[in-house]
């Protein structure tokens, strides 16, 4: 027997694949383009949070959030159909600002390190 977080691993795997693919379909240029970082399953996996990069100008982020949404229905039934699920989990999209936060910490220590300030 599989141990269940060995499993919910494995779904996470398989929904992070397949939601790149998804989005990469969309033809909408905007989303297409977009790069998904992961893909965090509940336990329950009824619900999943989707995590974008956050390479996106800040006044942009709201409108490409509600076009996530509009199109999460065609997504959905895009995962669930290629990974033979009865339904996809309901998707919470968010940006990730983490590469862009390590990076501008990077530009301070360097600074500090050469002795600018």
């Amino acid at each position: 027997m599989t141990d269940p977080l060995v499993r919910l691993q494995r779904a996470e795997s398989a929904l992070y694949e397949r939601l790149c693919e998804a989005i990469a379909s969309l033809e909408d240029e905007e989303l297409a383009g977009l790069v998904v970082l992961g893909a965090v399953l509940a336990r329950d996996k009824k619900d999943a949070t989707v995590t974008i990069d956050g390479g996106v100008a800040q006044e942009d982020r709201v409108h490409i959030l509600a076009k996530l949404r509009k199109a999460s229905g065609y997504v959905g039934s895009y995962v669930a159909g290629a990974l033979s699920w009865r339904r996809c989990p309901v998707l919470h999209f968010k940006f990730d600002d983490s590469l862009e936060n390590r990076t501008r910490l990077d530009a301070i220590f360097d600074r500090i390190h050469k002795g600018d300030r």
